[in-house]
């Protein structure tokens, strides 16, 4: 029985780790609340997702943004890998794996690989959706980068009928003005703002 749901977007090395071929300003900055947030999935067995981008070379979207995340790279892996805290199963969901397991396990992090910006271009993760697994379901959403990929699946789980938390404190965007934009939309879709310690002390 999953309760609740940790949605760690696109923590990868390419986003936070300043080296990264498309570092997002602020992740270093936020990186240790990440970790804590995840430390207390882990002890606590709260399920956790965690999409990540899967580019192969020459995608369409890097028409957009510079090469980043190409699968199979150092700068695609989890930075946050390392954590021994993190949910013990760790389920790899790739692009083209038809969606066989409707179901979501408690204590279990599953690693979903996407090539477009919203989790839901994931098959598995739109046959979830199609099954209103989200429905009324609390999803603390926090990761990288505001103004792209966390406002899309903040946008898509509020569509889905989820119970959206946003932590505030544990987000980073590309730039200040379309940051202050998707923050706008996000809560006007329906998201409630929070922060890592009212997660941490419960109160969510």
């Amino acid at each position: 029985m999953v309760d609740r749901i940790f949605v760690d977007v696109d923590t990868q090395v390419d986003f936070v780790d300043p080296a990264g071929a498309l570092y997002v300003p602020g992740s270093q900055e936020i990186a240790p609340n990440i970790r804590r947030l995840l430390q207390f999935a882990g002890t606590r067995r709260i399920t956790t997702i965690s999409p990540m981008c899967a580019h192969v070379p020459n995608d369409p979207e890097f028409q957009r943004f510079p090469p980043h995340c190409i699968e199979g790279t150092p700068g695609q892996r989890r930075y946050f890998d390392q954590l021994p805290e993190l949910p013990r199963r760790v389920w790899h969901v790739g692009d083209a794996v038809a969606p066989t397991d409707l179901e979501l396990e408690g204590g279990h992090h599953y690693v979903v690989m996407k090539r477009a910006f919203p989790m839901f271009a994931n098959p598995w993760m739109q046959a979830l959706r199609e099954k209103r697994v989200f429905r009324d379901l609390p999803c603390v959403v926090f990761g990288v980068a505001t103004d792209v990929c966390v406002r899309v699946d903040v946008l898509d789980l509020c569509a889905a009928g989820a119970r959206v938390e946003l932590v505030t404190d544990a987000v980073a965007g590309i730039t200040a003005k379309d940051t202050d934009r998707a923050l706008a939309e996000m809560r006007a879709a329906g998201a409630r703002f929070v922060t890592t310690d009212e997660v941490l002390r419960g109160e969510v």
